[in-house]
Protein backbone atom coordinates (compact mmCIF):
# COMPACT_ATOMS: atom_id res chain seq x y z
CA UNK A 1 0.00 0.00 0.00
CA UNK A 2 1.13 3.60 -0.86
CA UNK A 3 1.12 6.19 1.22
CA UNK A 4 0.66 9.96 -0.36
CA UNK A 5 3.10 12.52 1.28
CA UNK A 6 1.31 15.83 1.70
CA UNK A 7 3.32 18.39 2.41
CA UNK A 8 1.83 21.55 4.65
CA UNK A 9 4.02 23.61 3.57
CA UNK A 10 3.08 23.87 -0.01
CA UNK A 11 -0.97 24.11 0.65
CA UNK A 12 -0.78 26.69 3.30
CA UNK A 13 1.36 29.24 1.44
CA UNK A 14 0.81 28.85 -1.64
CA UNK A 15 1.21 32.50 -3.62
CA UNK A 16 -1.81 33.77 -5.65
CA UNK A 17 -1.35 34.07 -9.24
CA UNK A 18 -1.89 37.43 -10.90
CA UNK A 19 -5.32 36.87 -11.77
CA UNK A 20 -7.58 35.78 -9.04
CA UNK A 21 -9.92 38.64 -7.80
CA UNK A 22 -10.12 40.12 -4.45
CA UNK A 23 -10.31 43.66 -2.58
CA UNK A 24 -7.28 45.66 -3.08
CA UNK A 25 -6.61 48.50 -0.21
CA UNK A 26 -7.93 50.86 -2.10
CA UNK A 27 -11.49 49.34 -3.08
CA UNK A 28 -11.44 48.84 0.99
CA UNK A 29 -11.13 52.02 1.84
CA UNK A 30 -13.72 53.32 -1.18
CA UNK A 31 -16.70 50.59 0.62
CA UNK A 32 -15.44 51.66 4.49
CA UNK A 33 -16.38 55.46 2.94
CA UNK A 34 -19.25 54.82 1.60
CA UNK A 35 -20.70 52.87 4.41
CA UNK A 36 -19.49 55.88 6.88
CA UNK A 37 -21.31 58.33 4.74
CA UNK A 38 -24.65 56.24 4.96
CA UNK A 39 -24.24 56.39 8.24
CA UNK A 40 -23.89 60.05 8.92
CA UNK A 41 -26.80 60.60 6.06
CA UNK A 42 -28.79 58.26 8.22
CA UNK A 43 -28.10 60.00 11.62
CA UNK A 44 -28.86 63.55 10.21
CA UNK A 45 -31.94 62.42 8.37
CA UNK A 46 -33.58 61.11 11.59
CA UNK A 47 -31.93 64.61 13.23
CA UNK A 48 -34.17 66.38 10.73
CA UNK A 49 -37.08 64.10 11.03
CA UNK A 50 -37.69 64.57 14.98
CA UNK A 51 -37.17 68.37 14.88
CA UNK A 52 -40.07 68.66 11.85
CA UNK A 53 -42.23 66.24 14.06
CA UNK A 54 -41.53 68.34 16.61
CA UNK A 55 -42.31 71.62 15.03
CA UNK A 56 -45.49 70.12 13.54
CA UNK A 57 -47.36 68.46 16.55
CA UNK A 58 -45.64 69.94 19.62
CA UNK A 59 -45.03 73.94 18.70
CA UNK A 60 -48.64 75.45 19.42
CA UNK A 61 -47.55 78.91 17.73
CA UNK A 62 -49.69 78.83 14.27
CA UNK A 63 -52.50 77.15 16.20
CA UNK A 64 -52.76 79.88 18.44
CA UNK A 65 -52.33 82.50 15.74
CA UNK A 66 -55.22 80.86 13.52
CA UNK A 67 -57.21 80.85 17.00
CA UNK A 68 -56.86 84.72 17.55
CA UNK A 69 -57.47 85.27 13.59
CA UNK A 70 -60.66 83.40 14.17
CA UNK A 71 -61.97 84.58 17.38
CA UNK A 72 -61.72 88.05 15.56
CA UNK A 73 -63.47 87.36 12.92
CA UNK A 74 -66.14 85.78 14.35
CA UNK A 75 -66.60 88.63 16.89
CA UNK A 76 -68.31 90.78 14.56
CA UNK A 77 -72.40 90.87 15.18
CA UNK A 78 -71.02 90.02 18.64
CA UNK A 79 -71.92 92.27 21.71
CA UNK A 80 -70.18 91.44 24.84
CA UNK A 81 -72.23 90.79 27.90
CA UNK A 82 -69.50 88.92 30.44
CA UNK A 83 -65.79 87.89 30.99
CA UNK A 84 -64.88 85.30 33.30
CA UNK A 85 -61.62 83.72 34.39
CA UNK A 86 -61.85 80.73 31.97
CA UNK A 87 -65.44 82.33 30.18
CA UNK A 88 -66.18 84.81 27.57
CA UNK A 89 -70.41 85.56 26.81
CA UNK A 90 -71.56 87.25 24.16
CA UNK A 91 -74.69 88.16 22.63
CA UNK A 92 -75.36 87.65 18.91
CA UNK A 93 -77.22 90.22 17.45
CA UNK A 94 -79.54 89.77 13.90
CA UNK A 95 -79.22 92.35 11.42
CA UNK A 96 -81.89 94.70 13.05
CA UNK A 97 -80.24 94.43 16.47
CA UNK A 98 -82.03 92.06 18.05
CA UNK A 99 -81.19 89.50 20.08
CA UNK A 100 -81.01 86.28 18.57
CA UNK A 101 -78.66 84.05 20.43
CA UNK A 102 -75.87 83.55 23.35
CA UNK A 103 -72.09 82.31 22.48
CA UNK A 104 -69.93 80.90 24.82
CA UNK A 105 -65.72 80.98 24.71
CA UNK A 106 -64.54 78.35 27.17
CA UNK A 107 -62.00 75.86 28.67
CA UNK A 108 -63.73 72.44 27.94
CA UNK A 109 -61.44 69.80 29.56
CA UNK A 110 -58.30 70.18 27.16
CA UNK A 111 -59.81 72.53 24.78
CA UNK A 112 -61.21 75.74 23.80
CA UNK A 113 -64.77 75.60 22.57
CA UNK A 114 -66.71 78.22 20.89
CA UNK A 115 -70.74 77.06 22.11
CA UNK A 116 -73.73 78.39 21.50
CA UNK A 117 -76.81 78.73 23.70
CA UNK A 118 -78.90 76.35 21.68
CA UNK A 119 -76.34 73.63 21.39
CA UNK A 120 -73.56 72.18 19.64
CA UNK A 121 -69.74 73.66 19.82
CA UNK A 122 -67.17 74.07 17.97
CA UNK A 123 -63.19 73.50 19.24
CA UNK A 124 -61.04 76.77 18.87
CA UNK A 125 -57.84 75.93 20.66
CA UNK A 126 -56.52 71.79 21.26
CA UNK A 127 -54.30 70.52 24.03
CA UNK A 128 -54.68 73.72 26.59
CA UNK A 129 -53.66 73.69 30.65
CA UNK A 130 -55.48 76.96 31.44
CA UNK A 131 -56.74 79.78 29.94
CA UNK A 132 -57.21 82.99 31.87
CA UNK A 133 -59.76 85.75 29.69
CA UNK A 134 -59.87 89.41 31.04
CA UNK A 135 -61.80 92.55 30.33
CA UNK A 136 -59.38 95.73 30.48
CA UNK A 137 -61.73 99.26 29.19
CA UNK A 138 -62.28 97.93 25.42
CA UNK A 139 -59.80 95.37 25.26
CA UNK A 140 -59.93 91.06 26.19
CA UNK A 141 -56.90 89.93 27.54
CA UNK A 142 -56.19 86.25 26.54
CA UNK A 143 -53.76 84.15 27.98
CA UNK A 144 -53.21 80.79 27.43
CA UNK A 145 -50.67 77.65 28.92
CA UNK A 146 -50.52 74.87 26.69
CA UNK A 147 -50.10 71.10 28.09
CA UNK A 148 -46.24 71.35 26.78
CA UNK A 149 -45.99 74.46 28.94
CA UNK A 150 -45.64 76.79 25.93
CA UNK A 151 -47.79 80.33 26.65
CA UNK A 152 -49.26 82.93 25.10
CA UNK A 153 -50.64 86.13 25.53
CA UNK A 154 -52.83 88.53 23.30
CA UNK A 155 -54.79 91.94 23.47
CA UNK A 156 -58.26 92.13 21.51
CA UNK A 157 -59.64 95.30 20.74
CA UNK A 158 -63.63 94.33 21.37
CA UNK A 159 -64.75 98.51 21.36
CA UNK A 160 -67.34 97.78 18.79
CA UNK A 161 -68.67 94.80 20.67
CA UNK A 162 -69.24 96.79 24.33
CA UNK A 163 -72.37 98.73 22.58
CA UNK A 164 -75.02 96.65 24.22
CA UNK A 165 -73.07 96.36 27.73
CA UNK A 166 -73.30 100.09 28.13
CA UNK A 167 -77.12 100.52 27.39
CA UNK A 168 -78.04 97.71 29.49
Amino acid sequence: MKTKKFSLKSARFKRPSLDQKGFTLIEALAALFILVLCIVLLNVVTTQYKTIRKQTFEDRQLEWHMFLNQFEYSLEGLVLVNTKPNELQFKLLDDKGQFKEMIYYEKYENLVRRRTGAGGHQPMLMKVKSINFSQNDSFVEITVTFLNKETYHAQISIENNLEGVQNE
